[in-house]
């Protein structure tokens, strides 16, 4: 079994607006959220390639530190970092690719690999897909 992940879907938003999302603490607060309980009571960025972030998810009172660093910052195309977590462990990373898929269209793609076991690879699969859905209505609502 393998511990790598891919997700791929298609937005309504242009691919400069998605990318810029995933660099903006404020965006990041918006819909960095695995599921409709999860919260971001803190979000840092520092959006230069070796620059790091820090996102804290809040379910009910449990706090989850998830930190990484920028490994990859290709304007609109690719962005790639490391995802470390209680979960994820130390050697994770995930890299979102950008695709126009037509007016006002991105072809979004989250591949994670470097997760531990074959169950955070379930987990995260699971969180990245309701992140990726949080992702659309925000980007939705923005179009509106």
């Amino acid at each position: 079994m393998t511990t790598d992940l891919t997700i791929t879907r298609t937005i309504s938003a242009p691919r400069e607006e998605l990318f810029e999302a995933w660099l903006s603490p404020d965006a990041l607060k918006e819909f960095v959220r695995p599921g409709p309980t999860i919260t971001i009571p803190k979000a840092e960025v520092d959006a230069r390639v070796g620059g790091r972030f820090l996102i804290v998810m809040q379910y009910g009172e449990q706090l989850i530190e998830h930190r990484g660093e920028y490994r990859t910052i290709d304007k609109y195309d690719v962005l790639a970092f490391t995802w470390v977590s209680e979960y994820a462990g130390k050697s994770s990373v995930v890299t979102l690719t950008f695709k126009e898929a037509g007016a006002n269209k991105t072809e979004l793609t989250l591949a994670h690999t470097g997760l531990p076991s074959e169950k955070e690879r379930e987990n995260h699969e699971k969180g990245w897909t309701g992140i990726v859905e949080a992702l659309r209505d925000w980007a939705g609502a923005k179009q509106k």
